[in-house]
């Protein structure tokens, strides 16, 4: 127990937190969520049950905020859904309307595949060529009845147009199923919007997939740092303690190098405290992300340190900075990507105990914005979730006021100047991982950790 506490008072002691919270404003917040759908819907059994719809995205466009409700439960009338935004915020318990359309997001009665419908959304992202880009999963992760209606598939929209402009489905030789595509990354040539790579994480298997959307295909490949630390997958959130073996489960991305036109790839598991970086120029070769022995290419960048695991972080360009959603600290960090990597030079810009429980998603706007939300789906999955209370909440801040005077501000200079690659001598919580062969493992997907051969289902618990 002593021990305990004392992890705690070491992870604050080295993650600054910024005095006073006024930068942040929150502009949703939601008891249960509700849809503008048919009134026969609603009303339908199974239609709509209240409890069951837990909202997993919020990302910004413009004057608009892009909500998903993955198909978790049964009760879920539309998957990818819009708010539009009006001030005075924070917008109480606002409707959902299903995106692009509600006929994109109904399910056949039959629950057969359909290439025109989506069944499962979790954190769609927008490129600076005003599309909206998602993987739909094709998988309803009903506990008890865990169904795969359709294959996995990338899509883009137009956003100004809010048509759909692309649909690739993930062939079965790179994943069985979807289930646990939950993020994914664009990366986008500056100059040449056709030109697209889309870097999807699989927490599942401990895999990434890659998406060459000009040439139209895909590959998965593993690597060691993709796996999640067994030393750091314990965890407890509002008193509740709980274990997930989550791999990796985030990737954000530099700025091009003005040479070689690559980014650097920031990337994490959920269960880990530590952060991984690799070349894109890794990433978009096919033989070169798959082969078997990678040398220096893939590095141990540090650690953010004890309770840091994050769910999703986002990477600033104009500032270099990046931003962790911190889901046992109730908080948002930041790190100034020029500094070297340590808890040190880290700052936590905004922390809520009461209203950030499991901050869920984290993304950058096009007007220097950060957007990060909180759902409390651990309430749902291991205790309780009462519709009296705000459950679902989504907050912005302007990055360059959020930082400023904190270590992350680039005109700050670092608290240290050496980078810490592994917990210190009281949170010793590093283990050395060996590379497994193509085989079942721990994992805890729909067709075992590694391989394909056992068929147990999976329970759907993963966010």
């Amino acid at each position: 127990m002593l021990r305990l506490v004392f992890l705690c008072v070491v992870a604050f002691a080295a993650l600054t937190v910024v005095s006073g919270q006024r930068q942040v404003e929150e502009v949703l917040k939601w008891q249960q969520v509700e849809f503008d759908v048919p009134a026969s819907v609603l009303s339908a059994p199974d239609g709509y049950i209240p409890i069951n719809n837990i909202p997993m995205s919020g990302v910004h466009y413009k004057n608009r905020v892009f909500v998903t409700v993955p198909r978790r439960r049964w009760g879920i009338p539309s998957t990818l859904n819009v708010v539009e935004l009006e001030p005075p915020y924070p917008v109480t318990n606002p409707v959902l309307k299903p995106y692009p359309s509600f006929e994109l997001n109904e399910l056949r009665a039959d629950l057969q595949p359909d290439a025109n419908r989506l069944v499962t959304v979790y954190r769609p992202r927008v490129d600076r060529c005003d599309r909206l880009w998602f993987v739909d999963t094709g998988v309803m992760e009903i506990p008890g009845n865990f169904t795969v209606v359709q294959r996995p598939s990338i899509w883009s929209i137009d956003l100004k147009t809010n048509q759909p402009l692309s649909r690739y489905e993930i062939p079965q030789k790179d994943v069985e199923t979807g289930y646990g595509l939950t993020s994914i990354t664009l990366d986008v040539d500056p100059d040449d919007c056709s030109k697209v790579f889309v870097y999807i994480s699989d927490l599942q298997t401990y895999r990434m997939v890659v998406y060459d959307h000009e040439n139209q295909k895909s590959w998965r490949f593993l690597h060691n740092y993709f796996f999640l630390n067994p030393l750091e997958g314990d965890f407890n959130i509002q008193g509740i303690p709980f274990a997930w073996d989550d791999g990796i489960f985030s990737i954000a991305l530099s700025n091009p190098d003005p040479m070689t036109k690559f980014r650097t790839a920031y990337f994490h598991a959920l269960s880990s405290n530590s952060e991984f970086t690799v070349s894109t120029a890794v990433l978009r070769n096919e033989t070169a992300s798959k082969r078997g022995y990678h040398g220096d290419d893939f590095k141990l960048l540090g650690y953010r340190g004890a309770q840091s695991q994050s769910s999703i972080h986002g990477f600033h360009p104009e500032t270099g900075v990046i931003f962790f959603a911190l889901i046992q600290l109730n908080a948002v960090s930041c790190w100034d990507t020029r500094k070297p990597f340590a808890p040190q030079n880290m700052a936590i810009v905004y922390k809520n105990d009461r209203d950030i429980i499991y901050p869920n998603d984290l993304s950058i706007d096009q007007e220097g914005n950060v957007w990060f939300m909180s759902n409390s789906i651990i309430k749902l999955l291991y205790t309780q979730l009462s519709l009296e209370e705000f459950n679902f909440h989504i907050w912005r801040a302007n990055i360059k006021e959020i930082i400023k005077g904190t270590v992350c501000d680039p005109t700050v200079p670092p608290n240290v100047d050496h980078g810490q690659r592994f917990g210190g001598e009281q949170n010793a919580d590093r283990v050395t991982f060996v590379e497994y062969k193509d085989k079942y493992g721990p994992g805890g997907g729909p067709y075992g950790g590694w391989g394909s051969d056992d068929k147990r289902k999976p329970t759907g618990r993963r966010p």
